[in-house]
């Protein structure tokens, strides 16, 4: 079947609300009958329709976009605003990974460093982790549901230049003022110094703890060749001077290091 994704249109829009509308009876009829005696042994899943009206209204407001899968010039699934889905009747057969990949490849190509999702139901999650995604159960998603990530890594090809060694790590506020403070996460390596004074890294260093959100308050310290040169908090105008910066999806990150 040909395929395609396109940006929403008032007519995709109207098609994927009809069938979560259908979706929405089935579950609501299944709950019922099972609420009065148990005709279902398992009630049917819910889809996204009682989050569709808010996404459609955000949508109309050019807050964001959605984007809708087409087969045979049927829409039979969208994604945007952190929601995902793909028609009851067209699951199971390749779609819902043509769509998700679809959805990382192009958050890649926009900077990001991290891929952040909430999943719901739970029985999306074997799909969600054939997809690359690590769960984190004991994490609160900011939504509903399993958080979960995908890390999107960028490696960079270094030239002959000098090679300078580098740390990079970044610290909670608890931490960074502890008697020994360990950072959630570390990178280290060599570099390698350009003609303007910065040192390229060999891959993107992040800032990411997977049991929490990131806060401005957190710190950042970058050390060159064995000299700590700067450890301050990431809102700072200074870590920015560094080379500190912040991608789409709100992940702070570094591709090189410019001493000041």
């Amino acid at each position: 079947m040909a395929h395609e994704i396109i940006p929403a249109t008032d007519a995709t829009i109207a098609e994927v609300e009809a069938w979560l509308d259908a979706e929405e009876a089935v579950h609501k009829a299944g709950k019922a009958a099972w609420e009065a005696g148990g005709e279902y042994d398992d009630i049917p899943p819910r889809g996204f329709r009682c989050n569709w009206d808010n996404t459609k209204r955000l949508w109309r407001e050019h807050s964001g976009g959605i984007d809708i899968l087409v087969v045979d010039g049927a829409a039979v699934g969208f994604q945007g605003f952190s929601l995902f889905e793909i028609r009851p009747d067209f699951r199971r057969r390749g779609y819902g990974q043509i769509l998700a990949e679809f959805m990382i490849s192009r958050a890649y190509d926009e900077g990001w460093s991290i891929f952040e999702i909430g999943i719901a139901p739970a029985s999306a999650e074997p799909f969600w982790e054939a997809m690359g995604f690590a769960l984190v159960p004991e994490r609160p998603d900011r939504g509903a549901g399993t958080f979960a990530y995908k890390i999107l890594p960028r490696r960079f090809e270094l030239g002959g230049g000098e090679r300078v060694p580098f740390v990079v790590e970044f610290y909670t506020p608890d931490e960074r003022y502890g008697e020994k403070p360990t950072p959630i996460c570390s990178f280290s390596g060599l570099g390698e110094r350009a003609e303007d004074g910065r040192i390229r890294l060999p891959e993107r260093v992040y800032c990411f703890d997977p049991k929490e959100d990131a806060s401005l308050n957190w710190f950042v310290r970058i050390e060159v060749d064995g000299v700590e040169i700067h450890f301050d908090k990431l809102k700072r105008d200074s870590s920015k001077a560094f080379g500190l910066e912040c991608d789409g999806g709100y992940t702070y990150f570094m591709d090189a290091i410019r001493p000041t």
